[in-house]
């Protein structure tokens, strides 16, 4: 079990880089500013992470190593209940981590993190779902499919639809059912 000073510690750290991300690009931003605004020490900062890319990177595996999860914990396997769960679950998600998720895609001008999220719910699919000879049908629909949920999920949570949690989960549950 982990220290719960270490993890009010690096809750705070997060906390603070976050709120930074908020405020500027990721490349300007110092462990020093961090350390600041999260009332800590520097060296404190280092006995966690090696630098701000090295916090960065363990805020986007936690992230995405929680959606691995539950994706294999929910994903349909041609249940439609069970699709019903997952459409609840990663919109659940998505709403808990609303701040990161938006930072992530918002804080890079290319769009390689909403690609990257993309490219992880796709892979996803295609490795871990049912399909075992995997067509260029099957390639091209997963995208379209992932590229369609990601991006009502991203435009709900920058409140461009604006739904409760459970409809926009139902609303998705049903285009899903369609394919």
């Amino acid at each position: 079990m982990k220290d719960r000073r270490s993890i009010k510690t690096k809750k705070a750290i997060r906390e603070a880089f976050l709120s930074l991300m908020e405020e500027k690009k990721l490349n300007r931003i110092t462990v020093s500013e961090i350390s600041r605004r999260a009332n800590l020490g520097r060296g404190t900062f280092y006995l966690h992470y090696n630098d701000v890319y090295d916090l960065y990177d363990h805020i986007e595996d936690e992230l995405y190593g929680e959606l691995g999860q539950l994706f294999d914990e929910s994903y349909p396997n041609c249940d439609p209940t069970n699709l019903l769960t997952f459409t609840k679950n990663i919109t659940e998600y998505f709403q808990k981590n609303q701040d990161i998720f938006l930072l992530l895609v918002q804080s890079d001008s290319n769009g390689k993190n909403l690609n990257k999220l993309k490219y992880f719910f796709n892979k996803k699919i295609l490795q871990d779902g049912l399909c075992k000879n995997i067509s260029e049908f099957d390639e091209v629909e997963s995208i379209f499919i992932v590229s369609g949920v990601v991006g009502v999920l991203i435009e709900w949570l920058n409140d461009g639809i604006i739904v409760p949690q459970d409809h926009i989960s139902s609303i998705l549950y049903k285009i899903l059912l369609k394919f």
